[in-house]
């Protein structure tokens, strides 16, 4: 019998390489999505508690992947009841019904789960989110681990990827400097830039493998995103000087970021 996967947010940047990625594999494959529409995708609102229940129990997956998020940092400061009704409320909700059909369950958290004092973290290291997104994420997580046996939470770091999404920070880079726009940005912003089909490939892994609990999968350079910005223009044909470095205070984020972050692991690659 082969394998069912559901991809919840198989329309954004994750999701549709763990979706093309899995679909490699000869499973059967299900993606979803909400406001961006793809061919062969099903239309799923995270908000509809029975929308999600009647999903899982009329196609019956093997494993249920959640890289599916309201991801705007800022937002989720300004709407907090909107953050955690997607962040928290509809992962709960997802796990419940992925429990009740016996799914494995694999939900994508973040390195916003730790302040930036002194990165990188480790799976084990403890969590003190900043902000709002943060805070739920961790909530997300905590619940998942109390009521889960099965659970897999993989956490990363600015995921980017090639695709033509204002979701991806390559894209916006490339833009801004096609339309003759100077660039800012933190040289005191640090992490680990994390390239979205590696991604998915190694999450695939982890899961093939057994893994549990709580992974970290990211890139292998850390670096600000001064730097990774100089070098995307670069990388486009743009001298270094089209980049300004600031400090992040200056740029008037709403929500705080951790500033010495980014993610490692006990594990290898």
């Amino acid at each position: 019998m082969r394998t069912t996967h559901l991809v919840v947010g198989a329309s954004g940047q994750v999701g549709s390489h763990l979706l093309s990625e899995l679909q490699n594999l000869g499973d059967r494959c299900l993606g979803t999505y909400h406001r961006r529409s793809r061919p062969g995708l099903i239309p799923l609102d995270l908000e509809h508690s029975d929308g999600i229940h009647a999903l899982l129990a009329a196609e019956m997956p093997s494993v249920v992947w959640m890289p599916a998020a309201l991801p705007d940092v800022d937002l989720c400061e300004r709407e907090p009841e909107l953050s955690h009704r997607i962040n928290v409320g509809a992962v709960s909700t997802l796990a419940e019904a992925s429990r009740r059909i016996g799914a494995r369950f694999v939900f994508y958290s973040t390195d916003y789960v730790f302040d930036g004092t002194h990165g990188p973290y480790f799976e084990e290291d403890a969590a003190h989110p900043l902000q709002v997104y943060g805070r739920h994420k961790l909530e997300a997580e905590t619940w998942l681990l109390e009521h889960l046996k099965e659970v897999l939470i993989i956490r990363t770091a600015w995921v980017y990827s090639q695709e033509a999404n204002p979701r991806n920070f390559i894209y916006r880079i490339e833009q801004q400097l096609q339309s003759g726009n100077m660039l800012k940005a933190a040289t005191d912003q640090v992490s680990t830039p994390t390239e979205a089909q590696d991604l998915a490939k190694r999450s695939i892994q982890a899961v093939r493998e057994g893994m549990t609990q709580i992974l970290h999968v990211v890139g292998p350079n850390r670096l600000s995103r001064y730097d990774w910005t100089v070098a995307l223009a670069q990388q486009f044909g743009y001298s270094s000087e089209v980049v300004q470095p600031v400090l992040t205070e200056s740029i008037g984020l709403l929500a705080a970021r951790p500033l010495n972050g980014g993610l490692a692991t006990r594990y290898s690659r």
